[in-house]
């Protein structure tokens, strides 16, 4: 995007570093901004700390998208309207999310019941989710679940069905059952300021040109993986199955997480952020994106 804004005028020459090669996923941002990278991604997820404002959008409950579609203009919407002086230490280029989550177990999860008592992977605000439903959770890299499983040192998984394919999770957990609830989660891709600061200014104009674009463009691509990866594991000999919450089950789910606003809320404003602005803002703004229609990523 940014080379066809340059109407051809610069090519980048870009050397990837695949997941924890370079730096693991929990430093990648302080990484960029210290000129370890050029530039990078992870997720929001993988640092709590880190990002207390931009993970209110994580928070189980507070702001749940319906795809990725959603998710992406609404983390960026959030970002813009905010500017988080915690993203202030590299160059943001753009952001998008997942689709909603699900727990995927080798067992069948119909009930909030069923969860009580599993050791559940998830990242960011979704621990406090699992919490309140009375499991166990943990924090394992991604790169890691699958061992993690295979060993039994996790009985269950909070991710988007992309994972089933991209990771190759169909191969530890047999069953899926959506759980928007418990897990949202968002993405940021930066550039370390000095590098971009180095950039000529047309080349600068152009990464900003197409920021919009990127986050339109990222959601429309992981909505076509999410899709993408439940039609993989269904196909698998054996067959993944995927389940659904009855609707009484959903409302039992949806009332659990409710202490968790209020909870996180407090959290932000005792480090002097305003806690109900964001968290209110956070619902505000999904649910305007959850109403729109988007067109399909097309490979």
């Amino acid at each position: 995007m940014v080379e066809a804004a340059t109407g051809g005028k610069y090519i980048l020459d870009i050397k990837y570093y695949p997941t924890g090669s370079l730096l693991p996923g929990p430093e990648i941002y302080d990484g960029v901004a210290a000129g370890i990278a050029d530039a990078g991604m992870s997720s929001f997820g993988y640092t709590p700390g880190r990002f207390p404002v931009q993970l209110t959008l994580n928070q189980p409950g507070i702001a749940p998208p319906v795809s990725a579609h959603a998710a992406a203009p609404t983390a960026w919407e959030f970002y813009n309207t905010f500017k988080p002086k915690e993203l202030d230490y590299s160059k943001v280029l753009y952001l998008h999310g997942t689709g909603p989550g699900y727990l995927h177990s080798n067992k069948p999860i119909l009930s909030v019941e069923d969860m009580k008592g599993l050791t559940i992977r998830c990242t960011g605000g979704g621990a406090l989710g699992v919490k309140a439903v009375g499991a166990n959770p943990v924090a394992v890299e991604m790169a890691e679940v699958y061992t993690a499983a295979q060993k039994g040192i996790v009985d269950a998984l909070v991710s988007p069905p992309e994972t089933l394919e991209g990771w190759k999770h169909h191969e530890v957990f047999d069953y899926s059952v959506p759980v928007p609830e418990f897990y949202s989660e968002f993405f940021w891709y930066a550039m370390n300021w000095d590098k971009f600061n180095s950039l000529p200014g047309d080349l600068q104009d152009a990464f900003n040109a197409v920021q919009m674009d990127a986050v339109t463009e990222g959601g429309a691509i992981w909505e076509y993986i999410q899709v993408r990866g439940i039609e993989f594991a269904k196909s698998q000999p054996g067959g993944h199955q995927f389940l659904q919450l009855p609707d009484e089950e959903v409302a039992k789910l949806k009332e659990a997480v409710k202490p968790v606003r209020d909870e996180y809320v407090g959290m932000l404003n005792s480090k002097g952020f305003p806690g109900d602005e964001l968290a209110d803002a956070a619902g505000r703004i999904v649910e305007k994106y959850n109403k729109l229609t988007y067109k399909p990523y097309v490979p």
